[in-house]
């Protein structure tokens, strides 16, 4: 072969390769991209479940703490829904703007109590499945706010992504191919020991799959709509506060 044509052969194999590598670094940082916008999604839904119990706390409290609520959540026919304070996030001090408005203390707490059961309600669906909020990037505009399911979703897409990359861009491949330009024949032994190198480098290099269950999110649980349970928690604070009303009261001073 001519000097020529060498040249021409050279140029194109540098190109082949340069492009080659191209897609699979480009691939690469681009899933590397998408890991590191999945986990700032993971932290903005931790915020949010601080929300939740900020809302948890306020309702716990009008309850006189976690044997109230059980009685409470049992009147309107749930398990314990909530788990223990310690260990979660969320403001121990939060409550509405106002307490609802009765000439009677028992009354105002039945009032006060509803309110609270439709605040976590509110907070629980939003964290779950989103509400339509003001748009930080689109001045005017509305957008589904970030929520659990859709995380989770977003974690099903990253992992066919992760699977792709790992099965069909292997960095052994890319070797392969650019040792394939330059050295077409190889003996029997070398591609042994290029076989079993391959194995150990995609392992290596190869991308974790997210499990989804082992960063410990909170999964709220579906509340009943207030219209649907209102009866049973009319019932329940109209004898709960017969039993407790000194307690009952010095907590709705407090809020005041």
């Amino acid at each position: 072969m001519d000097n020529r044509h060498t040249t021409l052969a050279d140029a194109l194999e540098g190109e082949v390769l340069t492009e080659m590598a191209g897609t699979f670094f480009g691939a690469r940082k681009a899933l590397e991209d998408a890991q590191e916008d999945f986990q700032l999604h993971v932290e903005d839904i931790r915020s949010r479940e601080a929300q939740v119990f900020s809302r948890v706390f306020y309702l716990r409290s009008l309850l006189l703490g976690e044997q109230g609520e059980t009685a409470f959540f049992t009147e309107i026919g749930l398990d314990r829904s909530f788990p223990a304070s310690k260990g979660r996030p969320g403001s121990r001090t939060w409550h509405p703007d106002a307490l609802p408005f009765a000439f009677l203390p028992g009354t105002r707490y039945v009032k006060a109590v509803l309110q609270a059961y439709g605040e976590l309600r509110q907070a629980c669906e939003a964290y779950m499945s989103g509400v339509y909020e003001e748009d930080p990037e689109r001045s005017g505009r509305k957008r589904l706010s970030p929520h659990y399911r859709q995380l989770e979703r977003y974690c099903v897409r990253l992992n066919e992504r992760i699977a792709k990359v790992n099965n069909e861009m292997t960095p052994s491949s890319v070797l392969q191919y650019a040792r394939s330009i330059n050295s077409p024949v190889q003996s029997g032994q070398e591609a042994l020991e290029n076989s079993l190198g391959a194995e150990s480098l995609d392992s290596g290099l190869a991308f974790k799959p997210v499990d989804f269950a082992s960063l410990g999110l909170w999964e709220a649980p579906g509340l009943p709509p207030l219209e649907a349970c209102e009866g049973a928690i009319r019932r329940f604070c109209s004898g709960f506060y017969k039993r407790n009303a000194p307690q009952i009261k010095k907590v709705l001073a407090d809020l005041d």
